[in-house]
């Protein structure tokens, strides 16, 4: 089991420390939406328009953490701007007003390769920087870099305890390397390390969350007795990384997906602190698949309606989309086309989102590497 000797991280109010109870009681992981893809990331309109929508539909927790923000990845150590910072700022305000846990998402991209005295201060003011904006959590991520070193484990749950001891008013929670069984991640990232989940469990605190995206990094199932098996290997809480309905890959990218998600079970959360979304590069269009993770577990989400209308949803409209999980943008006519865009009411932020995927604009990053 984890070790317990490490001092954690305080849980604020309005923090995403614990899930709402379901019709019937039981208690359900915390529940979170994560700006997570590689491509084009929201504007900042979108996501100060996306974070009072996701409070009405159920969710407790956003996490910040698009790949295409380089200054919390490969270029994490240079200093920021004051704009960033002001960024970040007015992300932490919006959410607490919403009652909703901002997460800012850390990538020091392969840190651990050389985690000496110079790196322990870079990371450490970076970590404060993070702290200055506001933000009531951290992920500290290493996941889709370069991992089979030597004693990986050992120096990432090194670089996170010191992380809990510079930073304690930030609820924590860490990303491996190898965040799912996927072979495509040793073919990727190269092979993991023997009894790495388990080691890197059995060196961090007793109750950190790590994330964990299922059988495979797009999992079409995740079941409890896996959630069990995985749980069982790190010795503690999971925070599952669910990459539903993210659409940034290769072949994912021609597709939209508003689908309710498929595919798992109320089962599973016994074996989950946090249960996050990673949503597509379309906020508002991700609406309709997002609004189905709280029906999941058996909250209320009856306010969906009003909130997919003022995104520019009409039924009608989702209706329209739901072919597009299997159909993809080129193969669609110049009527259908037209179709959709006369579905979504001008201006809304639904119609300038499918408007742009329609015309390409969400070109695919060639960076993410496990489509």
């Amino acid at each position: 089991m984890r070790s317990s000797n490490v001092v954690l991280s305080t849980k604020t109010p309005g923090s995403c420390a614990g899930g709402a109870r379901s019709r019937s009681g039981a208690r359900n992981p915390a529940l979170g939406v994560i700006e997570g893809f590689y491509g084009r990331a929201w504007p900042q309109s979108s996501r100060l328009q996306m974070l009072p929508w996701l409070r009405r539909l159920g969710f407790q927790a956003y996490l910040y953490a698009p790949k295409a923000d380089a200054s919390l990845r490969k270029r994490w150590s240079d200093p920021w701007s004051r704009e960033r910072s002001a960024a970040l700022s007015e992300l932490a305000r919006a959410a607490a007003h919403n009652d909703l846990e901002f997460v800012v998402g850390l990538s020091p991209f392969a840190l651990y390769r050389t985690y000496d005295g110079r790196a322990r201060h870079t990371l450490r003011e970076r970590i404060q920087s993070i702290a200055d904006t506001g933000a009531q959590g951290l992920a500290l991520l290493f996941d889709d870099m370069p991992g089979a070193l030597a004693g990986l484990a050992e120096r990432q749950a090194e670089i996170y305890n010191d992380v809990a001891g510079w930073a304690p008013p930030l609820k924590l929670r860490l990303c491996p390397t190898y965040y799912s069984d996927d072979p495509i991640l040793d073919r990727v990232f190269g092979e993991r390390p023997d009894r790495y989940l388990e080691d890197l469990g059995d060196a961090l605190p007793a109750d950190t969350e790590i994330f964990w995206t299922g059988p495979r990094v797009c999992s079409d199932t995740i079941d409890a007795e896996h959630l069990a098996r995985v749980s069982a290997r790190t010795g503690g809480p999971l925070a599952l990384w669910d990459n539903y309905p993210v659409n940034d890959g290769r072949s994912r990218s021609e597709h939209l997906y508003v689908d309710d998600l498929a595919g798992r079970s109320a089962a599973g959360g016994q074996f989950l602190a946090s249960h996050w979304c990673n949503a597509m590069n379309q906020a508002a269009l991700s609406l309709p698949a997002l609004a189905s993770l709280p029906g999941l577990y058996g909250m209320q989400t009856a306010d969906s309606h009003r909130v997919f209308a003022a995104a520019g949803l009409s039924p009608r409209l989702i209706d329209a989309c739901r072919p597009l999980s299997e159909q993809g943008r080129g193969e669609l006519s110049a009527g259908q086309r037209v179709e959709l865009v006369a579905l979504a009411p001008q201006h809304s932020l639904a119609a300038g989102e499918l408007q742009d995927w329609l015309q390409g604009v969400y070109r695919f990053d060639p960076a993410c590497l496990t489509d």
